[in-house]
């Protein structure tokens, strides 16, 4: 899953570059920074961290414990020169991995999956919606922005996505949801409309109005 914001701190130029690209191309949002000067003011909006040990100024250790000591649940990998055990045990202990330089960026990206992945847990993406079905969350854009959706929405939009790519009627949202109400159709259209402007969905791309039978939620659109 993809939308994670990811934070390179790293004074080589090659492998900074490197690393930015990689992860862009990946669908990864990246920020990379050279030294320990910003990365504090930054690390608000970030979901993991490529830390260098080696850095001018603070370095890498240093600016892990000052994350680490506010609190911030963030995963941390180092990447650094030094291979002695020493070293490595320091940043195992600080950090949640450790990587010797020069490294394979398939297994940096494949040890950084499974940390965010036992981070965060797992996320289905249907467009430019992040979501988390086992704890009913919606993230719109980025896992920064939940979808803060009304009770009723909530239920709404999670039928709809239990039953992904089928036309549910009106009458099926009535028999889920207000099975001992009156049956106003235009309840359901009030509803709809409250979620598509939740989730930036206005021109009903996620979810469809299929004319005279229902409401469908896409897992697929034309561009």
């Amino acid at each position: 899953m993809k939308g994670y914001n990811i934070l390179i701190v790293e004074d080589d130029l090659t492998i900074g570059e490197l690393l930015k690209k990689i992860l862009e191309r990946e669908g990864y949002q990246v920020y990379w920074r050279t030294n320990g000067d910003e990365v504090l003011k930054l690390i608000s909006k970030i979901d993991f961290v490529i830390m260098d040990v080696m850095l001018p100024g603070e370095d890498g250790y240093q600016l892990t414990k000052k994350i680490k000591d506010r609190g911030m649940g963030i995963p941390i990998i180092f990447l650094s020169a030094r291979n002695d055990m020493d070293s490595k045990l320091k940043g195992l202990t600080l950090g949640e991995d450790y990587m010797v330089k020069p490294f394979d960026p398939r297994e940096l990206l494949l040890r950084m999956q499974k940390m965010l992945a036992n981070q965060y847990g797992s996320f289905a993406q249907i467009k430019h919606l992040f979501i988390d079905a086992e704890h009913a969350k919606v993230f719109n854009h980025d896992l920064h922005h939940e979808v803060m959706f009304t009770a009723i929405e909530r239920k709404i939009f999670f039928y709809l996505y239990a039953n992904r790519d089928r036309i549910l009627t009106k009458d099926h949202f009535f028999d889920y949801l207000w099975q001992l109400e009156d049956r106003n159709p235009n309840i359901i259209n009030v509803h709809i409309k409250k979620i598509r402007s939740k989730i930036d969905d206005q021109a009903g791309e996620v979810i469809q109005n299929v004319y005279g039978e229902g409401y469908r939620l896409n897992t697929y659109w034309k561009s």
